[in-house]
């Protein structure tokens, strides 16, 4: 009945769902940041989280990752749920067209080679995004067509984390 309350509910529901090591604050830039990387990579809506160095970006996938582990999870709903395979990228400012493109590759390869397996999900992870963009080499314009597609063809998951927003082309095209 309070459309307010229920994201801050299900943010809390899934943080308990998780294993969060001790001395990690459940405050409410971890919870926003674990909820929205649950909701848009179970739905393969790509995100780009962005924020200021300890904001809980890296903490926030890394925990998702190790509790998606389909039947292999601790937790029952994430039991139930598919199990994620995850390429990483590592954004750089020597990042090229050609690094980005294959990263997308093998994340679209892990889902062509399991066919219509609806218990994974292919993950791209792409670490300092904003490092990326820095390029001279402007490896980020590949971006755009790699996250626009409506064939669903060999669909993956998309996170992408930076320390500060990236150009609203990019940006525009990611929760």
């Amino acid at each position: 009945e309070n459309f307010e309350a229920f994201p801050i509910e299900e943010s809390i529901d899934i943080a308990m769902r998780v294993h969060i090591s001790k001395g990690i604050a459940l405050n409410q830039a971890f919870l926003d940041n674990l909820y929205g990387l649950f909701v848009c990579v179970n739905t393969q809506v790509p995100i780009i989280i962005c924020g200021k160095p300890g904001c809980s970006k890296s903490l926030s996938v890394q925990i998702l990752i190790n509790a998606m582990k389909g039947e292999h999870s601790d937790n029952y709903l994430f039991k139930n749920l598919p199990r994620l395979y995850v390429t990483s990228y590592q954004g750089a400012k020597t990042s090229t067209s050609e690094g980005v493109l294959s990263a997308f590759t093998k994340a679209r390869d892990i889902v062509s080679k399991n066919g219509t397996d609806e218990s994974i999900i292919s993950l791209l992870f792409f670490d300092e995004m904003g490092l990326a963009e820095l390029s001279e080499n402007n490896p980020l314009k590949v971006i755009h067509s790699q996250l626009e597609y409506d064939d669903n063809k060999n669909k993956i998951s998309f996170v992408g984390i930076s320390n500060w927003a990236l150009d609203a082309s990019k940006m525009n095209r990611c929760v």
